[in-house]
């Protein structure tokens, strides 16, 4: 009996938003940006961010970024240069170095952030990277 009262108290604390997606820098999965997503409590709209920057097998790291809300991921994705990036969301930019993997909050919004690549977005229940057209 006791174990059927933890089922919906389980269900409750379980998190609703669970997505993960990357960009393919040159197509290769060997080097790559990715936006992880997780909402920890249900009845709270924040989202935890992490991204995670990959040149394999030079470097990989994982970085926390400033929390999202559920449904709303929309994050940037700008290219610099061959191995410098730039992520923007609301009022937050971070410079994303693939040469070392590193990521850097930005003080004051970047001047030029380079190429726009696309975007980091919610659709149909899913995190998508979609390409600038």
């Amino acid at each position: 009996m006791k174990r059927a009262c933890l089922i919906p108290l389980f269900l409750l604390l379980s998190a609703c938003e669970n997505n993960g997606a990357s960009y393919m820098i040159g197509g290769s999965k060997d080097h790559s940006i990715s936006l992880l997503r997780e909402q920890k409590l249900i009845w709270s709209d924040e989202v935890g961010q992490k991204v995670v920057v990959a040149r394999f097998p030079q470097c990989q790291h994982r970085f926390d970024i400033a929390p999202g809300r559920t449904g709303k991921a929309a994050l940037e994705l700008y290219q610099a240069n061959e191995m410098l990036f730039v992520l923007h969301q609301g009022k937050q930019w971070w410079a994303v170095g693939t040469e070392d993997c590193d990521l850097q909050a930005f003080k004051t919004p970047p001047a030029d952030p380079g190429i726009l690549l696309g975007s980091f977005q919610n659709k149909e229940d899913a995190l998508v990277f979609v390409e600038q057209k």
